[in-house]
């Protein structure tokens, strides 16, 4: 498909700044707004003018400024001569459900081919910084092919065992079983009553994501590290930093000790992985930004700069 862009500044202030709460209080960067592939989501916006980039892939819910730290990163790492793309894919904001982590690896290859073959200038070395569930979409991206010069996996925690910390999530998991064994190969809604933030989802993506052995299954702290080398396995050779936080809201840490099951994810990625635990932080490290940001630039110059 043809690449359109369009270079825009996002910096037009709220009606009346007083009244807009601080957490959503306005962040703003000039860039390029992109269309780099043939489907409707397909629309990425890149900060500064380099041919190294990093593409940052958000969680589920998340769109462009997925993290509080990603517009400070913007900023540093475009000073290194790095520059940042934020991208939105099928599965962004409530497209989740219906999508899944094969489509989502492949809506980044046309990204990667867009940016190395159209952009200006063209991109020569790249790596992608996951975020939650962005984590998976990394690791998803190296199995079919992708070969970035560096991955981040920040927050890579466990689908299945965060929403095990949910009273009803057994119930629905036997409810979605029933549909994909009732739908003759065809894809079912779940209930939406079953989705707390509203998002339409088949039967057989909550499978995925909340069922032992589901495709999204990457980062269970129950997987023995056997397990986990043959999900992770084939990272072996790509510079990868584990950025675990050590309060993440999502990890149940009755059962899970974040700073040893970070460890071992970086063990199956064999030896050019290392893990970095952020205590006491949140799953996005909105209370622990500068810190965020000077860990993901120190790797990057690291792997990135001679």
């Amino acid at each position: 498909a043809s690449r359109r862009e369009l270079s825009i500044g996002a910096s037009v202030a709220p009606f009346d700044a007083g009244i807009v709460p601080k957490a959503f209080a306005m962040r703003a960067l000039d860039g390029t707004l992109f269309k780099y592939g043939p489907k409707s989501a397909n629309v990425a916006f890149r900060y500064g003018k380099n041919d190294k980039v990093a593409i940052v892939v958000g969680g589920l819910t998340d769109g462009l400024f997925a993290t509080s730290y990603v517009d400070p990163l913007c900023r540093e790492l475009d000073g290194l001569g790095i520059s940042t793309v934020q991208t939105l894919l099928t599965s962004s904001h409530q497209g989740y459900g219906v999508c899944s982590l094969d489509e989502d690896a492949g809506e980044l290859a046309d990204l990667v081919s867009a940016l190395q073959r159209e952009s200006d200038p063209p991109v020569s070395r790249y790596g992608v910084i996951g975020h939650s569930t962005g984590c998976q979409d990394a690791v998803r991206f190296c199995l079919r092919g992708g070969k970035p010069d560096f991955v981040v996996l920040q927050a890579p925690v466990s689908d299945r065992e965060s929403l095990g910390m949910h009273g009803q999530t057994e119930k629905n998991i036997k409810l979605a079983e029933d549909l994909v064994a009732q739908s003759g190969g065809q894809e079912v809604l779940m209930p939406l009553s079953t989705q707390e933030d509203g998002s339409p989802i088949t039967a057989r993506r909550f499978l995925s994501l909340a069922a032992k052995g589901g495709d999204d299954e990457a980062f269970s702290s129950d997987l023995t590290d056997t397990e986990l080398k043959n999900l992770l396995g084939h990272m072996d050779g790509v510079p990868t930093l584990v950025l675990q936080s050590g309060a993440d809201e999502y990890i149940p840490h009755s059962e899970v000790d974040a700073v040893g099951q970070a460890k071992r994810l970086a063990a199956a990625m064999g030896s050019r992985a290392r893990s970095i635990v952020i205590e006491g932080g949140s799953h996005a490290l909105e209370d622990h930004t500068d810190e965020a940001v000077s860990t993901i630039k120190s790797f990057i110059m690291e792997v990135m700069l001679p």
